[in-house]
């Protein structure tokens, strides 16, 4: 038994309501479980009771055992003078109140139907890929789609809290946050860290200056990778050294360390310097990057914003300096495309909504992910075996937040198939 089981049996009723008494043997009835609060404070709010004749209205408080209230530390805690109850699995110890008084107490065990805890117990015992593995065929479609609609949005409103911390980092620049989010992304992973290093030593200020070269570009940001470094025999990558040494005298700039690059198991296409022609691409092409995707509606036209940039003709067959390669497309692939609309695109217009209480953002974040195709990753094409089928973004990327979230931790309580599962008769 765990609390989380009990908070479950106690928000759904799913424990047996007839002839329910308190630890000193009052007839209680629960009139409302109230309201689960994920935030500080007791763990239900607004819970209605009658013990007795006297009908209470205030807080619950869940726990295993009834002196886990004193290891909690909410003896001495004002925030639970409110609570009217004390639902607990064992009663081992009388507590108090801050004010001095002792709730009432419920020992929810003897109520429990056996059936529950066996088929949770089922669950979080099991050693499958995902905890319902063996009994997800049987769960109606509509609660799996209902799952995911909640993991999906439980994904945006986690990747928006991390995109306020580096808006405020930023002192409110959408514009400089964003490019760093999508200097992130451009890592694909491997490089996430060093792409975002060279953002944070490279202000898109700077970059904006000199957007109309796309030598200038390069040379600023292939020289704060820390890849003009090295001694040179290369007429371009000479050439590029020269104007680096100026613009970074210019700005004061500070290059990062080039071994934190990294290049293992990936394809030449995919080589750091391949991205970061790409990048400096971009941003010759699409001045105001930020900006356009606010006021671009359609996602067919968000996408056309990232297909067809071209490289310059150098790393169209370099895929590191001076090292001559075979040929490489010049723009970015439809999976990288798609990479980047929904780890930074459809996450920036979720966000961008958010801080401007503004919903039309969060429908377009959200459209965005419904018109691109679901990703091909090992945990999507697992979920697929087992029955699981996305056809699109935003159902793959519900699937990647309910693997990590809930069924790796096997959290079965707080998801909707676990929940119907463990409910079933």
């Amino acid at each position: 038994m765990n609390e989380d089981l009990i908070n479950f049996i106690w928000r759904f009723r799913l424990f047996r309501q007839k002839t329910l008494l308190t630890s000193r043997n009052e007839p209680i009835e629960i009139i409302s479980p109230g309201f689960y609060n994920s935030h500080a404070g007791p763990d239900f709010t607004d819970v209605k009771v009658r013990i007795g004749s006297t009908t209470w209205i205030g807080s619950a408080e869940i726990h295993i055992r009834a002196s886990d209230w004193e290891r909690h530390g909410h003896s001495g805690d004002k925030a639970y003078n409110n609570v009217i109850l004390h639902v607990v699995y064992e009663n081992d110890l009388r507590m108090l109140r801050a004010d001095g008084t002792e709730p009432s107490v419920f020992v929810i065990k003897p109520y429990i139907p056996e059936n529950i805890q066996e088929h949770y117990l089922q669950l979080i015992r099991n050693m499958n890929w995902i905890p319902c593995e063996k009994q997800l065929s049987r769960v109606d479609p509509i609660y799996v789609e209902d799952c995911l609609q909640r993991m999906l949005i439980e994904r945006m409103e986690e990747k928006s809290e991390q995109v306020a911390e580096l808006l405020n980092r930023n002192q409110g620049d959408w514009s400089e946050t964003f490019y760093i989010l999508l200097c992130r992304t451009f890592g694909f992973k491997l490089n996430v860290l060093p792409f975002e290093l060279l953002a944070r030593s490279l202000p898109m200020r700077i970059l904006e200056r000199h957007r109309d070269s796309l030598f200038q570009l390069e040379a600023l940001l292939f020289g704060q990778a820390g890849f003009l470094e090295e001694p040179a025999s290369d007429e371009y990558i000479l050439s590029l050294q020269e104007e680096y040494r100026y613009l970074r005298h210019k700005y004061s700039l500070t290059p990062i360390e080039s071994y934190l690059w990294k290049y293992l198991r990936l394809r030449p296409q995919n080589f750091p310097a391949v991205r970061l022609a790409q990048f400096a691409s971009l941003i010759h092409r699409s001045p105001h990057l930020f900006s356009r995707i606010l006021e671009t509606r359609e996602p067919v036209a968000l996408r056309k914003l990232f297909e067809g940039i071209s490289m310059s003709s150098y790393w169209q067959n370099h895929n590191k300096p001076g090292k001559e390669s075979a040929k490489i497309a010049a723009g970015l692939g439809r999976e990288s495309v798609n990479n980047i609309l929904i780890n930074t695109v459809s996450v920036a217009l979720y966000s961008y909504g958010k801080y401007t209480d503004n919903s039309h953002f969060f429908s377009r974040s959200i459209c965005l992910l419904e018109s691109i195709p679901a990703e091909t990753n090992r945990i999507v094409l697992k979920y697929r075996e087992i029955g699981v089928k996305s056809m699109s973004a935003d159902s793959s990327q519900a699937l990647l937040q309910l693997k990590k979230k809930y069924c790796d931790q096997k959290k079965c309580v707080n998801c909707a198939v676990g929940a119907r599962i463990i409910n079933s008769a």
